[in-house]
């Protein structure tokens, strides 16, 4: 199924939550490295079930007060707000389908696990405030986090099929310069930018074009993983998830 056809159907069924989704899309730049990271900064990997559904796979980014999250067996990315008082976390999250439109909102209440020697985990609840689904969720500090960010990193030649065999290449120069395309015609150009150089997350910002109603400018977060490229970006209308793999 093409990209066209998804947003087209997503947009149709959901438009009443489309036209909810406000400016949480922007990304806090840090002002300097010597800025204090947030408590709950970081890559945050884990499970969840919904109504005793599951395993899950869960991934989240947090940035200060910002939060982006996919799971690829469930085909849902998440965008939203979080809030920390010490101990309790409290996300609120926009519902996108992978690679489609908003469909829900949902509301997590987690709290805080850290005996300073295993690595920190956050147990939390969840319901989503349109279906009505409730589950629970678990995830632990990642250590990918701890590695450098460097543009020289991420430059070269990728590409991406994604569950549709929609096959996205893209380019991205030691300047963060991003060009592309995939194999339903739409043209990528953007840029990847360092958010804090000890840190691996990167601010993604991209436009796409030549591909009807998924046309427009996008932003999200990306990260290295183990043997990938993670990128998430979204509008209020639509949100892309890519692993890129590294063309040698």
């Amino acid at each position: 199924m093409s990209k066209q056809w998804k947003i087209c159907a997503a947009l149709i069924a959901l438009f009443q939550v489309s036209a909810c989704i406000t400016s949480n899309l922007s990304i806090p730049v840090k002002e300097s490295e010597s800025e204090a990271s947030a408590p709950l900064d970081g890559i945050w990997v884990g499970e969840f079930d919904i109504r005793g559904r599951g395993p899950y796979d869960f991934t989240a980014v947090h940035l200060q007060d910002k939060a982006y999250a996919f799971s690829q067996k469930a085909k849902a990315m998440c965008i939203g707000t979080l809030s920390f008082d010490g101990q309790h976390m409290l996300n609120k999250y926009v519902l996108f389908a992978l690679d489609g439109g908003p469909f829900d909102w949902a509301n997590i209440t987690g709290t805080l696990e850290d005996d300073g020697e295993n690595p920190k985990t956050i147990s939390s609840y969840f319901k989503t405030l349109n279906g009505g689904d409730t589950g629970a969720l678990r995830v632990a500090y990642s250590n990918l986090y701890e590695q450098s960010s460097s543009l020289v990193k991420i430059a070269g030649d990728w590409n991406y099929t994604d569950r549709d065999e929609l096959t996205t290449t893209i380019a991205i120069n030691e300047e963060g310069v991003l060009t592309g395309n995939d194999t339903d015609g739409c043209e990528y150009l953007g840029y990847m930018d360092i958010i804090d150089p000890k840190y691996n997350v990167y601010r993604t910002k991209l436009e796409l074009s030549g591909c009807a109603s998924v046309n427009g400018e996008y932003e999200g977060v990306a990260f290295v993983g183990k043997a990938s490229l993670v990128v998430q970006i979204a509008n209020k209308k639509y949100a892309l998830f890519y692993a890129f793999e590294e063309m040698h």
